[in-house]
């Protein structure tokens, strides 16, 4: 039986024990059981998620765990738990939370020098979900200098590319259609101004 498991049986609070198996079996950064010595629960938590692990979102009670954590914490928050609620923004498929998930990486880039290199993934990937192709371009691409056989950075950058090229195409298209549109309608002006005269 792990920790977790015991702990929520003994536990009054369920909020507690909810979020003892959100950080423990959820949470990307803190995969693995109770029972792993130290320096194995180390190397965990350096692995990073794949992309597609951010499409999935939190359900909204762990998210709001994670949100309450942070909130409780106050000005004296800590690094992993604004992370924690970072990586649970950045998984939602509200933009706003997403957007904030950013903010808060970002804050944790600059201020915490030891997170730096989780933090260039994970901002690729919030900035890649909102859109923001070449900021998760860059944070990738940074990652990926220090870290060219990284597999989950490889697969990111796949799939920026594939998205830019996806929406380069589409906007080719648009803008083929609106000078077809544009001269469908200035052939039309120019013929009704010619039977006027």
């Amino acid at each position: 039986m792990t920790r977790s498991s015991s702990y929520c049986r003994t536990s009054k609070s369920a909020s507690a024990c909810c979020f003892l198996d959100l950080i423990t079996f959820r949470n990307p950064v803190f995969r693995g059981s109770w029972s792993k010595d130290r320096s194995s629960l180390l190397d965990t938590m350096t692995q990073l998620p794949y992309a597609i692990d951010a499409e999935t979102p939190l359900n909204p009670a762990e998210l709001e765990v994670l949100k309450a954590q942070y909130e409780k914490e106050g000005d004296m928050v800590g690094v992993q738990t604004k992370f924690n609620y970072a990586w649970g923004l950045v998984k939602s498929n509200r933009r706003a939370d997403q957007h904030l998930g950013v903010i808060l990486l970002s804050e944790i880039f600059r201020t915490s020098p030891e997170r730096r290199r989780e933090c260039l993934y994970y901002l690729a990937l919030g900035n890649y979900k909102l859109g923001n192709y070449s900021e998760a371009r860059r944070y990738n691409d940074l990652l990926l200098e220090k870290e060219p056989a990284n597999l989950q950075a490889s697969n990111l950058r796949s799939l920026i590319d594939d998205k830019v090229a996806k929406e380069g195409l589409m906007g080719i298209a648009i803008i083929s259609g609106v000078a077809v549109a544009a001269g469908v309608v200035g052939g039309v002006l120019l013929r009704n101004l010619g039977k006027k005269r």
